[in-house]
C-alpha cells in the first residue's frame, strides 16, 4: 500500500504576506495562520505529496535532517487536514 498523499484544498482562500500565509477554509468562521515554516509547507502542498516527499523538500530548503522533519510534520499534517485546508488524496 502506498503512503497517503497530501494536497492543499483548491477551495481554500489564501493570501501570502511577508512571513505568513492566511487561510480561510470554506464555512470557517476564523482564518488559519501559517507562520514559521508554514508558508513553505503550504507552497509544497500545491501538488499532492507524501509526508516523506514533503519532508525531503523542506529539509533541503532549511538544511535540516529529513527524518526529524518528517516526524515533526506528522502532527502538522493531521492538524491541517482537521482544519479542512488540506486533503488526503
Amino acid at each position: 500500500m502506498s503512503p497517503p498523499r497530501y494536497r492543499r484544498r483548491e477551495d481554500v482562500l489564501w493570501r501570502r504576506s511577508l512571513d505568513t500565509v492566511l487561510l480561510l477554509p470554506p464555512m470557517a468562521s476564523e482564518p488559519v495562520i501559517l507562520a514559521g515554516t508554514g508558508p513553505a509547507v503550504w507552497e509544497v502542498l500545491a501538488a499532492a505529496v507524501s509526508a516523506a516527499e514533503l519532508a525531503a523538500e523542506l529539509a533541503g530548503c532549511f538544511g535540516a535532517d529529513t527524518v526529524e522533519v518528517e516526524q515533526d510534520l506528522e502532527p502538522v499534517l493531521e492538524r491541517l487536514v482537521a482544519l479542512g485546508v488540506v486533503d488526503v488524496v
